[in-house]
Order: structure tokens, then sequence, then C-alpha cells
């Protein structure tokens, strides 16, 4: 996992997404990954009830834009 992280350093355009179920995991990959020269600094951690909070709220946005019709079928 952590070499699969490293390879998206490499390339600006690819983000790398580690998704866990707690935070013992996210302890884990923080002691993993600060040993690898490069990575520790460049990991982000997002708590899993904020990236759902801001999941719903995108939904709600993206459905009352397409209520009004502001954009184009297909696009």
């Amino acid at each position: 996992m952590l070499l699969n992280l490293l390879k998206s350093l490499n390339n600006q355009a690819v983000q790398g997404i580690v998704a866990v179920t707690d935070k013992k995991q996210i302890e884990t990959i923080k002691r993993h990954a600060s040993g690898v020269a490069g990575l520790a600094e460049k990991l982000k951690y997002w708590d899993y009830k904020e990236v759902l909070q801001v999941h719903e709220a995108t939904e709600s946005v993206n459905e009352a834009i397409n209520s009004l019709g502001l954009v184009p079928q297909g696009f």
C-alpha cells in the first residue's frame, strides 16, 4: 500500500487514497509512513464521518442545480 502511495507522488494528476475503517488503522499507516522519506509529510487524513457529510452536501447541491435545469443534459 505505501509503495502505491509513493508512486502516486510522481504524478501530480494522481491522488492516492487509502480508506480505513477505524482510527487504529490510521495510526498504523502514520507509523509506517513516518519511516518512508518524502511520504509522511504528503499524506492527508480525513475522518470518514466528515467525508460522508461532505458527500451528502455535494449530493444536495447537485440535486438543486439539476432541478434548476442549469446544466445541459449529457454534460
